[in-house]
């Protein structure tokens, strides 16, 4: 956990000095990650390991889940879409953190949780907002005081690489409209990098049934916050 958010609690909402902490420490991870960028460039380097295929779990996909109110007044699991309130918003409409944190949750054994209720302690704790979608912080708390999953922001492209390698999956958060080839997308979402294969990696994202490979040095660029995720015993 940031430094910052030590004995901070389980809510999203932080004191006005607090935040002002917060705001710091990730605008320096932030740069030290832009400024990693530049061996894209200059740089020719390949990397293999990671998670293999009969370890990576199915993903969940949050198209297939339009019956679970997931809105910043509350979430819950209802008949089917239509029985959805009107103005309210459904994993299919906001749940990529929600579907990513349950892929980690998964493949960390840490089973029988379902989604609506990482979905109501995330709206229950101010990390569901009205107009932002879900913010950022709950990869930075939620995982690790719900559910013992220790997270750490990446800080540059060879920690996310080393992370990968020694089998710790990585939440990377990137443009819709890059992962998607539609410029039109305004919005970001959730991966998980769970493998490298020389210059490409294998990915799982909130939108798909199944793994796909990305080219790596795309994939690095893309990526505007990641963090590598481990399981404290």
């Amino acid at each position: 956990m940031l430094e910052s958010l030590k004995c901070t609690g389980m809510n999203a909402r932080l004191t006005p000095e607090v935040y002002e902490l917060y705001k710091e420490e990730i605008s320096a991870f932030e740069e030290s990650w832009k400024q990693s960028l530049h061996y894209l460039e200059t740089c020719n380097f390949s990397f293999i390991g990671g998670i293999d295929d009969n370890h990576i779990p199915s993903p969940y996909c949050q198209y297939d889940y339009s019956h679970i109110i997931y809105d910043y007044r509350e979430c819950r699991e209802v008949k089917d879409s239509k029985s959805v309130p009107a103005g309210y918003k459904t994993m299919l409409d906001g749940g990529t953190v929600p579907c990513a944190l349950m892929s980690i949750l998964d493949y960390l054994c840490i089973s029988s949780i379902p989604l609506e209720y990482v979905g109501k302690k995330l709206v229950e704790n101010g990390y569901r907002t009205e107009d932002n979608g879900t913010l950022w912080i709950a990869f930075d708390k939620a995982l690790e005081q719900l559910f013992g999953v220790r997270t750490w922001i990446q800080r540059s492209v060879f920690e996310l690489c080393e992370s990968v390698t020694l089998e710790r999956p990585v939440i990377a958060l990137v443009p819709a409209a890059w992962l998607h080839d539609f410029p039109a997308m305004k919005t970001r979402e959730c991966i998980i990098v769970w493998r490298l294969e020389e210059k490409k990696a294998v990915i799982t994202t909130t939108s798909a049934h199944s793994a796909k490979k990305v080219d790596l040095y795309e994939l690095l660029k893309n990526i505007k916050r990641a963090w590598a995720c481990q399981r404290i015993n």
